[in-house]
């Protein structure tokens, strides 16, 4: 069993912090954005404010009045201290927001599930 908030992401925002957390609606709605979660990793790879601010106000919850908010705090504070947080966190969403689990972990250290 995961531990609760395993998955959640935490970023610093105006001198808070804020909670980036996993969800399917996030999930969707940053997909259909970007055409792919690839397409969006590769984005903030290459710091792009925009796909950075939409990780930002889609992780959080907010609503569209909220997006020139989310935009504001996302440039203030820097894409070099963001971008590796933003990319942890789409990775978590492809994974259906569980971490990535070290190879030999769980059930693949017995040969998997069907192992003999």
């Amino acid at each position: 069993m995961t531990p609760m908030m395993e998955g959640h992401v935490d970023i610093p925002l105006r001198g808070s912090t804020f909670t980036l957390v996993p969800s399917l609606g996030a999930a969707c709605e940053l997909n259909r954005r970007h055409q792919s979660f690839g397409a969006l990793l590769a984005k903030l790879e290459a710091y792009d404010l925009a796909a950075s601010a939409d990780v930002v106000h889609c992780g959080l919850g907010r609503t569209a009045e909220d997006r020139e908010m989310s935009e504001e705090e996302v440039y203030d504070a820097g894409l070099l201290d963001l971008a590796p947080l933003l990319i942890r966190y789409v990775i978590l969403l492809a994974n259906g927001g569980r971490p990535i689990r070290p190879e030999g972990d769980g059930e693949e250290k017995s040969g998997g599930p069907f192992a003999a």
